[in-house]
């Protein structure tokens, strides 16, 4: 895809993510004429990232090369199955499961969908169609580019894919009609900052998917001291229902639909009406 076919069909929609202000399109970049900052095309991807994650502040973007060697067994026996049994326990949720758990919150929902921390658009992919079209970002470069081979190969529509952060979405203020956070939640820094830019970018109504890890009955998960040490040590959550509740509260969102399956956690909730 060249970079005059791909700002016809999906560039214009993004924004400068530090003032939010309209970008115009150069050779190989996305300039902000309002801030002077730029952001590279890297393979027909925005790169809106301005740090170097190696070194990163945050432990968890410092393991981002080894997160894109992952990207080719993301989806396959050797990731999928293995966290879901090892975290949710034995009797959770599996990965088509979930797929199909995720799918039905979103089922009804027609416009622009956000796939938050997407990885190779492994809900966004199949929640993608002629009436729904899907807007991934993720702070690995690998994982992108796993999802624009998919992509391509199995033909999928209206699926596109930035480098982004979460807590600095390159959008406008109330642009999607739902958001997926799958397998992510659990991972932010600050869950009540994470979840705020995403109701920033929903419409009100708008419906929030996701998957995530709580304090359930499955898995290594189901003790507390190794959920207080996963928290401790590597800054990864896993939330009680109240906790989870609250956070949405203060986020924005209400209509908080819970499920647990072992240690995992999948809801829905929706972004205040005006």
């Amino acid at each position: 895809m060249t970079v005059e076919t791909i700002v016809t069909s999906e560039l214009g929609i993004y924004v400068c993510p530090l003032c939010k202000g309209p970008l115009q399109q150069e050779e190989k970049s996305l300039c902000c004429p309002a801030c002077s900052q730029s952001y590279p095309l890297r393979e027909g991807i925005p790169d809106f990232l301005r740090e170097e994650l190696s070194k990163s502040k945050d432990a968890e973007l410092r393991r981002m090369t080894a997160i894109d060697k992952m990207a080719a067994i993301y989806e396959t026996r050797l990731w999928y199955p293995i966290v879901l049994r090892i975290y949710g326990g034995l009797h959770s949720h599996s990965f088509p499961q979930l797929i199909r758990i995720v799918s039905r919150m979103v089922q009804s929902t027609e416009g622009r969908v956000l796939d938050i921390a997407c990885g190779p658009g492994t809900y966004g992919r199949r929640v993608a169609s002629p009436s729904k079209e899907v807007f991934g970002i993720d702070v690995s470069m690998g994982m992108l580019r796993q999802g624009k081979v998919y992509t391509a190969k199995e033909g999928i529509p209206n699926t596109h894919f930035a480098r982004a952060r979460v807590e600095a979405l390159p959008f406008a203020g109330e642009l999607f009609d739902a958001t997926l956070c799958c397998g992510s939640l659990h991972l932010f820094t600050d869950t009540v900052a994470a979840l705020r830019e995403m109701a920033r970018v929903m419409k009100p109504g708008a419906t929030l998917a996701v998957f995530t890890f709580g304090a359930g009955n499955g898995g290594i998960l189901k003790h507390r001291r190794v959920r207080d040490w996963y928290r401790r040590d590597l800054g990864l959550h896993s939330f009680e229902l109240p906790e989870m509740e609250q956070y949405l509260a203060a986020s924005g969102f209400t209509d908080f639909q819970p499920e647990m399956s072992g240690s995992i956690l999948t809801f829905s909730a929706r972004k205040q009406a005006a």
